[in-house]
């Protein structure tokens, strides 16, 4: 099947932009003016902790009339119950290899990953050009320079590495392969100290990283016919036999149950309220797989034992649950996060949070009896946003829409 993304803009009129790399500061250029009731979070990282506040990385808007950002973070306090807020605006000046390996982007960068390890926090991204008949797709890395403590999370300067990680030509092809959506992790036991990387969209792949550099141990780019890359998982299989969209790859490695613990998304992303993500879980003993599900099958063959899918009752808002990522609060509690698509805001992406405890079998299970999500907080009865530091009146959006047409 093929996949085409369209990016849909809002607003089209912009004033002159500020060139700071505030992303509050784009935000306050737009016009007409939109209300915070309006901001996306989309393709979140993971949650990094630092000095008393958290950060996030999240996928760029689609470009035009002002808006240039190539990613964006957004930051909140780690304790007080406070919204995110907008942080920086990235990649406002393209890293030059973009143009080479894929020059039909056009700016918006994906689901990018950020990685915090003995001080220094590093950035790695996705670009695509999915309505190109050529269908490149790369991974990036950048790092934070400079004092990080100090600027972090809103003045931090990153710095492209300069040539990308990989790439692949969907063109190679004959089934549907990309290099979006990445994301790091770092080995445990025997693996101690050696850095692994996942990503794709179609056939989910991995392999090692050197820890310094981010880049693949030996400098391969990804091979189907290579022996330097492992093709780790792929989506369901459907009554015609044929494979579901996989996407949205995250390694959790946990040290107490000995296993690491893939998480793919699953179907259909991008469409609002009538979008079908979600997502599965298989484990391993090895990061570089086999994974397999609760009933021993392999996700390489279509297995895969379902984690989240779309919320009941209360939680009903929640749709299209996607793209994981963990972190671990003071109390040792680990915590889940996810985009999705909210029922109460016309599909309107946000991040999500819920507690994960391990069963005896040494499975993630979503913790109902805890519950860390009160929906959009600039909205209804939660979070006044007039309350939340540094808010000012009349701050605007630029809105995102990311329509998926599977043909």
């Amino acid at each position: 099947m093929d996949i085409i993304f369209a990016f849909a803009l809002l607003p089209s009129i912009i004033r002159a932009q500020n060139d700071s790399s505030s992303l509050r500061s784009i935000y306050d250029g737009l016009s007409p003016e939109l209300d915070p009731p309006d901001y996306i979070i989309h393709d979140p990282s993971k949650i990094i902790t630092l000095g008393g506040k958290q950060l996030i990385a999240v996928t760029g808007k689609a470009p035009g009339d002002g808006y240039d950002c190539g990613l964006e973070t957004w930051w909140r306090p780690v304790d007080g119950g406070q919204a995110w807020q907008p942080g920086q605006c990235l990649f406002r000046s393209k890293p030059s290899w973009v143009a080479e390996e894929s020059p039909e982007n056009d700016g918006a960068y994906w689901a990018p990953e950020l990685d915090l390890k003995d001080g220094v926090l590093t950035l790695i991204y996705s670009v695509a050009e999915w309505e190109s008949a050529t269908l490149n797709t790369c991974v990036g890395v950048a790092r934070a320079v400079g004092n990080i403590e100090d600027d972090f999370p809103i003045q931090l300067k990153f710095e492209d590495q300069g040539h990308a990680l990989t790439c692949i030509n969907g063109a190679d092809y004959s089934e549907e392969r990309s290099a979006i959506d990445p994301s790091v992790f770092w080995g445990f036991g025997a693996q101690q100290g050696r850095l692994y990387l996942v990503t794709g969209g179609g056939y989910i792949i991995g392999t090692e990283l050197d820890p310094i550099t981010y880049d693949q141990i030996d400098g391969v780019w990804f091979d189907a016919d290579g022996s330097d890359w492992s093709q780790l998982a792929r989506g369901p299989i459907e009554e015609n036999q044929q494979h579901e969209w996989v996407e949205a790859p995250y390694v959790h490695p946990n040290p107490e149950t000995g296993y690491y613990y893939l998480f793919v998304n699953w179907y259909a992303c991008c469409r609002g309220v009538d979008s079908t993500y979600e997502i599965a879980v298989g484990r391993s003993r090895d990061p570089m797989g086999p994974y397999v599900d609760e009933n021993g099958k392999d996700l390489l063959d279509g297995g895969g034992t379902v984690f989240l899918d779309a919320g009941e009752g209360d939680e009903a808002y929640i749709i299209g649950p996607g793209h994981t990522g963990f972190w671990r609060d003071d109390e040792g509690n680990d915590i889940f996060t996810f985009h999705y698509y909210d029922g109460n805001r016309e599909g309107n992406s946000w991040i999500g949070e819920k507690r994960v405890v391990w069963n005896q079998e040494g499975w993630p299970v979503v913790d109902d009896g805890v519950s860390l999500n009160d929906g959009f907080p600039y909205i209804g009865n939660n979070i006044d946003s007039s309350s939340v530091p540094g808010y000012p009146c009349g701050l605007t959006i630029l809105m995102l829409s990311l329509i998926v047409a599977w043909i």
